[in-house]
């Protein structure tokens, strides 16, 4: 990042704001001082306001020119707790991060979001616990436990308005089905092993049959046809009805991990 990069970024950085965030947050801090149970609405309103914020953190800026021309390299400031776990410490606003650090003059701020701090805090290096929104005012903390919470909501909202496609196992598949498809199977050199999943995309099910297939793709868009042409069709379900996956991509290979195929080639 070169100087002229950053001054462009503090001028901008300077003039953001997050006024509903800052209101749901204090909304939050007085429940706890009261010690009285947020509504369940609260807890969704900060989450929600905090995906769509960009925060303020302070940074240590030095100056790289030496190693690489025009370079500047950027440190996250820090908390530590008592019990010695370390937080990069971010802000709402300008106003509220003068409440917080006495001369704002000498520090460099620049915008994050949410997602830019899980992603520092999942490096391996990262030797942060987690992050904490406006220190000694609303001190709002979000360590693993909250990112947990939080990241169970966002799939739970992704699912329910369509975004997301849930995949988990299934059990119980009868031999009316497994039989024919097995059998086919059987008659395949190119087929490896095979997995019976439950695909969920809000009110929709389908069956998920994950081949491991040895072949390139067109040959794998010739067995799909196969496949359901002699065996799928007869044995379909109207309320879940089966769709087939290449084990090789990575959404498949998720999917199966840790789990049991039905079929494998003997």
């Amino acid at each position: 990042m070169t100087q002229e990069q950053l001054n462009t970024i503090q001028e901008q950085t300077k003039k953001i704001t997050n006024p509903k965030l800052l209101e749901v947050m204090r909304t939050l801090k007085k429940c706890a001082e009261e010690k009285t149970n947020p509504e369940p609405q609260y807890q969704v309103d900060y989450i929600d306001n905090l995906m769509e914020a960009r925060l303020l953190a302070p940074v240590t800026v030095t100056d790289m020119s030496g190693e690489n021309e025009n370079q500047m390299k950027v440190q996250f400031s820090h908390l530590t707790n008592p019990q010695n776990e370390k937080y990069f410490m971010v802000f709402t606003d300008m106003e509220t991060m003068q409440k917080n650090i006495n001369d704002i003059s000498k520090i460099c701020v620049i915008a994050v979001t949410y997602k830019d701090l899980s992603a520092m805090l999942s490096q391996p290096k990262c030797a942060m616990k987690g992050f904490v929104i406006n220190p000694f005012t609303e001190n709002i903390i979000c360590g693993p436990q909250q990112a947990e919470v939080i990241a169970n909501y966002i799939r739970q909202k992704k699912f329910n308005s369509g975004e997301l496609t849930v995949i988990n196992e299934v059990t119980g598949v009868p031999d009316t089905v497994t039989k024919p498809i097995t059998s086919y199977f059987d008659s395949r050199k190119d087929i490896k092993k095979a997995y019976i999943m439950n695909m969920r995309k809000v009110n929709q099910l389908n069956r998920l049959i994950i081949v491991d297939f040895e072949g390139e793709d067109d040959k794998f868009d010739d067995f799909t046809k196969d496949f359901t042409e002699k065996v799928l069709k007869d044995i379909n379900d109207e309320k879940a009805p089966f769709m087939i996956m290449n084990f090789n991509q990575p959404a498949a290979k998720q999917a199966t991990k840790e789990k049991v195929p039905f079929y494998v080639k003997v």
